[in-house]
């Protein structure tokens, strides 16, 4: 099928996606097979082969699919204008950002969780890294390098917590009470 913008093809990728994304739920990668796929998507399997080589083609193009929708919201370059924070535009983009995981919430839960998928995550995690690295200048109070790791590892905690807990908190509320602690750092947020 050669039309990506044709509807029937749209509608049977994204029937495939949400059963594979399912059964990673259910059976973890491992144990899912072509036919599980077909099956709960209600296809051929003849149907998921015009659209994926095979099941590690699927798991490829939904995982950079799901990085490079994150990635793309990920802007702090419009936040720091003359070396100055926008508090209200970095808690909205947070906020964006996880709409977006919220969204589609068990698959960055298995993404963050599973370890099957860890691969998955450490390339969620340095990709992150190498877009905070071009945002921010290279002579910084403490070791870049270290600077980038800590900050990405925050992100990442926050929102697996967020989301091993049920999203009990909206996207709202998790970005401002991130970027509360990102601005008054850890002994500030606890009154020291």
């Amino acid at each position: 099928m050669s039309n990506e913008n044709d509807l029937r093809i749209i509608k049977t990728r994204r029937l495939i996606r949400v059963a594979f994304v399912e059964l990673l739920e259910i059976k973890g990668f491992n144990g899912i097979t072509i036919n599980n796929i077909a099956d709960r998507a209600m296809i051929n399997r003849s149907t998921f082969y015009l659209h994926y080589t095979d099941k590690y083609d699927l798991l490829q193009q939904t995982m950079e699919e799901a990085l490079k929708n994150i990635l793309q919201m990920v802007t702090p370059e419009l936040h720091i204008i003359d070396g100055k924070l926008e508090y209200d535009s970095f808690v909205q983009n947070i906020s964006s950002i996880l709409k977006i995981i919220e969204r589609d919430a068990t698959l960055y839960k298995i993404i963050l969780n599973n370890k099957e998928m860890s691969g998955i995550s450490e390339k969620f995690e340095n990709a992150l890294i190498e877009k905070l690295d071009i945002c921010f200048p290279d002579h910084i109070l403490i070791s870049k390098d270290l600077f980038l790791e800590m900050i990405t590892s925050l992100y990442m905690s926050a929102i697996k917590w967020w989301l091993n807990n049920d999203m009990k908190y909206s996207p709202n509320f998790m970005a401002e009470q991130l970027v509360k602690l990102l601005v008054a750092g850890p002994t500030k947020s606890i009154g020291i």
